[in-house]
């Protein structure tokens, strides 16, 4: 078949091989321009690079200054901007950051950080409190960060990071990082069973973060909203340290809850984000419009729209310019990763003014393996492998075929594929067929080095006559049902033969506003409906509800075990 694109990327930028030389260039070179934006009660407080490039180094040089024994230091606490200089001060220095989950409860923490063998701890005092006696060796240095006001003077329980940066200065030029060196240790969400500890370097994520610059068409000027975890690769790299990389500003988002206030307030023209929010996103403006009783024009608008994108005019972007204000009014592209975004929410932004791209990546790859760029889109893609590494697929298993190409696992190597797993060499093993990274995702790889995702290994349903059933791909299709608010596909035996079960929760307020009285009934009717377009091993012949959400990771991911 042709190629579509003979080169989808943006040129490259400065080369860089540590993420310490990442904070110093944009110190010097973008020294005046805001980094950091955050909220302070009622009033935005702003750090430019070169405030931030301080406050590293001063946290560097604090933490250097205790000699720790490992050198591995976990952070602990909210977004916030000493999150962020915490985070870099500790690679900055050299040593290890091992960013946690607040979500976890005392004891997990306190056994992620012993598997981490971790000596510092820097965190907001309610989270370090908790878990600094379940931490088994008592020599661990406690650090608070971002201290309340209403903190006691002369409480010595903790040391406090705001004095020890008030004694020392800001550091100058000093040795460089090896790249090969550790940067991070971080576990992974644990969808499917215990969380591992992935070693990442500096030119792990460096690599990774000049790759994710090809991808977009940003530059100085631009801002987003950092609404996802920071302890989250996904937004360390490719919010965070992407945007330094650009020069442009990051502004932090306190809590979702505040989200579309925020939205307004810092007026971001980027989002890096997760499907859940961009679903809730689409839900507010057809509620909006619902409200106004603008239905029928709205899908109109939609239509002329879509037409008018397609023929490369650009007016269609005014049409929207109001539903775009719900957002602040600047907001140009939103970037989604961390499971997948169904292609209708895609267009429909897309159609608004909004360009969405969607991405791939896995914590192990830093975590960024492929992505849509904003220019050269390719639907229901996640988009070309990016350029610091290489993906094949591995179709030695027989998983079959999609839309005509062959299936296999994704497997991955290059500079940003990680070190291993922290003390699992067993683990590493299990994961690595000689250089190449073993995903556990299934998919293809068409023409142009553009990826698809059709499912998860691990999540393979396998029929006794070897047919196989990715779940993933009946899930998409069952989300489409307007009452079903959450779904999992998995197989069950009964009466010894083996049956596609759908485990259902559904949307409430959709089944009040629709005045469904038998919800059993309307489901099993849809599901009949789809079942007629799906091959017979493929339909789904058992469907259970539950009457609350699945348990799911802090990213939002439906824990499937």
């Amino acid at each position: 078949m042709r190629k579509t694109y003979s080169n989808p990327f943006y040129d490259w930028g400065i080369k860089l091989h540590s993420i310490k030389e990442l904070v110093t260039y944009t110190g010097y070179q973008y020294s005046d321009n805001v980094a950091i934006r955050y909220k302070e009660k009622n009033e935005v407080i702003e750090k430019t690079y070169k405030e931030l490039l301080c406050d590293v180094q001063k946290t560097a040089k604090v933490l250097k200054n205790f000699d720790l024994q490992t050198g591995h230091v976990a952070i602990l606490g909210r977004t916030s901007y000493d999150w962020i200089v915490s985070y870099l001060g500790i690679v900055y220095g050299g040593l290890v950051a091992v960013p946690l989950d607040t979500q976890l409860n005392d004891a997990e923490l306190a056994e992620l950080m012993i598997r981490a063998d971790v000596d510092c701890i820097l965190g907001e005092e309610r989270y370090v409190k908790n878990v600094q006696e379940l931490v088994s060796d008592s020599n661990t240095i406690n650090i608070i960060i971002n201290e309340s006001r209403e903190r006691r003077e002369g409480k010595e329980d903790f040391l406090s990071m705001d004095k020890l940066r008030k004694e020392v200065q800001c550091i100058g030029t000093e040795e460089e990082i090896d790249p090969e060196l550790l940067a991070i240790i971080v576990f992974t969400s644990g969808t499917t069973g215990k969380s591992k500890g992935v070693m990442l370097s500096h030119k792990n994520i460096i690599t990774d973060v000049m790759s994710a610059k090809r991808i977009l068409g940003l530059d100085e000027k631009d801002s987003s909203l950092s609404i996802l975890p920071l302890y989250h690769t996904y937004e360390m790299t490719c919010d965070i340290l992407l945007m330094l990389y650009f020069g442009a500003s990051v502004s932090l988002n306190d809590s979702l809850k505040y989200l579309s206030s925020n939205l307004k307030l810092m007026k971001p023209s980027v989002l890096f984000s997760v499907p859940m929010v961009v679903e809730q996103m689409y839900q507010n403006i057809i509620l909006a419009v619902k409200d106004q009783k603008k239905e029928k024009l709205f899908e109109v608008m939609i239509k002329v729209s879509s037409i008018l994108r397609k023929m490369g005019f650009s007016c269609y972007k005014k049409l929207f310019a109001n539903v775009r204000e719900q957002f602040g009014g600047n907001l140009k592209l939103i970037v989604c990763g961390g499971s997948n975004l169904d292609q209708d929410y895609i267009d429909f932004f897309d159609n608004i003014g909004i360009n969405v791209v969607h991405g791939y990546g896995i914590t192990e790859c830093s975590p960024l393996l492929s992505a849509n760029p904003d220019c050269c889109k390719k639907r229901y893609s996640v988009g070309p492998v990016v350029s610091c590494c290489q993906v094949k697929v591995d179709n030695s298993q027989n998983y079959g075929c999609y839309n005509g190409h062959e299936v296999g696992e994704i497997m991955a190597k290059g500079d940003n594929i990680m070190l291993g797993y922290y003390n699992d060499t067993q683990g590493t093993r299990e994961v690595m067929k000689g250089e190449w990274f073993k995903t556990g995702d299934i998919g293809y790889i068409d023409e142009d080095n553009y990826l698809f995702i059709t499912g998860r290994v691990k999540n393979l349903i396998i029929l006794a006559n070897g047919k196989n059933v990715s779940p993933e791909n009946l899930e998409s299709r069952l989300n489409k049902i307007d009452v079903i608010k959450e779904v999992v596909v998995s197989s069950r035996k009964i009466n010894g033969s083996e049956h596609i079960l759908a485990t259902i929760f559904c949307d409430e307020q959709v089944v009040q506003e629709h005045q469904i009285s038998d919800i059993k009934k309307y489901v099993d009717e849809q599901v009949t409906e789809l079942n007629r377009t799906l091959p017979s091993y493929m339909q789904i012949t058992s469907i259970e509800f539950r009457d609350k959400e699945f348990e799911k990771t802090s990213t939002k991911k439906i824990k499937r075990y």
